[in-house]
């Protein structure tokens, strides 16, 4: 009776946390996420630079015998350390205000820091919190009851279910966090770990409204939410039968062996019954030591994602901003938007590619043209379903220990874009078409 009410409990406060809106429509996750960004004010930017100072500081004394933690910590960083310091580079240009010309357009250098401690607070708070849907026996529960769902559909185990709803309810950092997470509990092998977070893992939900209005398809945001939704779903069922991810060992952590399959339920009852008894059991091992120590590895994973995404993003949007080359890209395109009936495909072109760097990038670029409300719905939902950003989620895989890499995330974003251009255009006309 102690594990059951351990196990309600603690599933209760997860839910609250992550799915149920509670003020302002939001959720506590987001309201706490946003109240500390509040905190801070106007000196927001010193998030970022603080965590890029104090990984640089232990990159540099990593080699030095001064503690096997941090050792252990910067072990097998390999080119992110290249990033690491073009990222302490951008901090001191910022703090002595040089007269660098990308660093002194509002676009770039007066946003690229904000950005880097909005993604630090978010991964921080979320990930320190999202412990209580790992550990209070809620992901076990609900990974046997939607087991035969998920098995068949998209070649997951049941807890896959809660890596959907987790990026949908807080961001696709917290997804990628808690697959990794996974991964290392030998609950993914790496064909599943990978395929998660490649097919699911989505801005939030508040984001999503935030793509609306930069698109200017505010008042079609509940459509776009649903569109995106059974667009994701859609796509994984198809992303995970064709390569890369198909052909994907089945292995565990660190080239393990594949753990043994849950045994099979074929009675509802069983079911439940065996559900329950799960949970209980997870929810066992749920103590303030395990929260502590995950709220302290989210600050890590933050830390090391922000040193990434800093100097990736800065020089993502020097090229959108000083270049032509994503509208050079976007032409070849034309033709194919035309043939699934976009309207105005040529101004939807350039915004086609240019999600890679960033998720709201396409809708600010359509948003400035005199584009209908079909074409602008449709750049802001092939941006969402797109997933691989990296100013977030692409830089979140690279900085954690899923086994994917770069050219690999490119190669996947393009294969969702053209999955995904027909199947966004089809819901574009469904929604402002008809």
């Amino acid at each position: 009776m102690k594990s059951k009410i351990k196990f309600f409990v603690l599933s209760i406060v997860g839910m609250i946390l992550f799915f149920l809106p509670v003020w302002q429509k939001e959720i506590p996750v987001v309201v706490i996420i946003n109240g500390t960004k509040g905190l801070f004010g106007d000196r927001l930017e010193s998030v970022a630079v603080t965590a890029i100072l104090l990984l640089a500081l232990g990159c540099g004394i990593s080699p030095l015998r001064v503690g096997e933690g941090i050792r252990v910590y910067f072990a097998g960083a390999g080119l992110r350390r290249f990033f690491w310091a073009g990222a302490l580079v951008i901090v001191f240009l910022k703090l002595f205000q040089a007269p660098v010309f990308f660093l002194q357009n509002p676009e770039i250098g007066g946003r690229i820091l904000k950005l880097g401690s909005t993604i630090f607070i978010t991964i921080a708070i979320a990930g320190g919190l999202v412990i209580f849907i790992t550990h209070s026996g809620l992901v076990e529960f609900i990974a046997v009851l939607m087991e035969p769902l998920m098995k068949p559909v998209f070649r997951l185990p049941g807890e896959a279910a809660v890596n959907i709803i987790s990026s949908f309810v807080s961001s696709a950092s917290v997804g990628v966090y808690l697959s990794e997470q996974y991964y290392k509990k030998g609950i993914y092998t790496t064909r599943q770990v990978c395929s998660v977070v490649v097919n699911f893992s989505v801005v939030s939900v508040g984001y999503i409204g935030v793509i609306a209005s930069l698109a200017g398809v505010e008042g079609q945001y509940g459509a776009l939410l649903a569109a995106s939704f059974i667009s994701v779903l859609l796509m994984g069922a198809v992303m995970i039968r064709i390569p890369p991810l198909s052909g994907m060992e089945d292995r565990g952590y660190k080239g393990a062996v594949r753990k043994e399959e849950k045994a099979e339920f074929t009675e509802s009852g069983n079911r439940l019954l065996t559900a329950v008894e799960a949970g209980c059991r997870c929810a066992e091992g749920f103590t303030l030591e395990s929260l502590l120590r995950n709220a302290g590895q989210s600050l890590l994973f933050a830390q090391k994602i922000v040193g990434v995404m800093v100097p990736a993003v800065t020089l993502a949007l020097t090229l959108v901003h000083y270049t032509p080359i994503f509208t050079w890209l976007g032409e070849p395109l034309v033709p194919l938007l035309s043939f699934v009936r976009v309207p105005d495909a040529a101004l939807a072109a350039p915004s086609v590619l240019i999600g890679i760097v960033e998720v709201s990038l396409p809708s600010i670029l359509i948003g400035r043209t005199a584009a209908g409300a079909q074409t602008r719905f449709f750049v802001a939902l092939l941006s969402i379903i797109q997933i691989v950003f990296f100013s977030e989620a692409g830089n979140a895989i690279l900085a954690s220990e899923i086994p994917i890499g770069f050219k690999k995330l490119v190669g996947i974003f393009l294969i969702r874009t053209l999955i995904g251009i027909p199947i966004a255009a089809f819901f574009a006309w469904l929604v402002c078409g008809l």
